[in-house]
């Protein structure tokens, strides 16, 4: 399964653990779909490992940084992290009218086992 709005930059450390940065913007049309993506992305992760994200130096062996800021017409953007519910794969933006634009960064950062599995699995470098 190929990632449609979600871009990877791919880097590992010398311990092996791997590291997926994506910054999307795109046309607001497609800020549902954006989410979309990303709640599936993120359901995948939690279904690979249930015990869910966390630090990776204290055993987990998937974590991630998920982050949005809208710009809303005559204010400033407004930045602030998404509401996720990784058990219904639901991902929320509170108070934000999604026909605005959307920036979104995400962070996905994984043990060698997850990153295998992640690679088959979305078709990511």
């Amino acid at each position: 399964m190929d990632l449609q709005l979600l871009d990877f930059d791919c880097s590992e450390d010398p311990e092996g653990v791997v590291c997926w940065d994506a910054l999307a913007q795109p046309q607001p049309r497609h800020n549902g779909a954006l989410l979309q993506e990303v709640a599936q992305l993120l359901a995948w992760a939690h279904a690979f490992d249930a015990q869910g994200p966390g630090p990776l130096e204290e055993g987990a062996h998937w974590d991630f940084d998920l982050q949005a800021t809208l710009c809303l017409e005559g204010s400033a953007p407004q930045t602030g992290h998404l509401i996720i519910d990784l058990q219904t794969g639901q991902i929320t933006l509170p108070a934000a009218d999604l026909a605005h634009p959307l920036t979104l960064s995400l962070s996905l950062s994984g043990t060698s086992g997850f990153a295998q599995a992640f690679r088959e699995h979305w078709g990511a470098p």
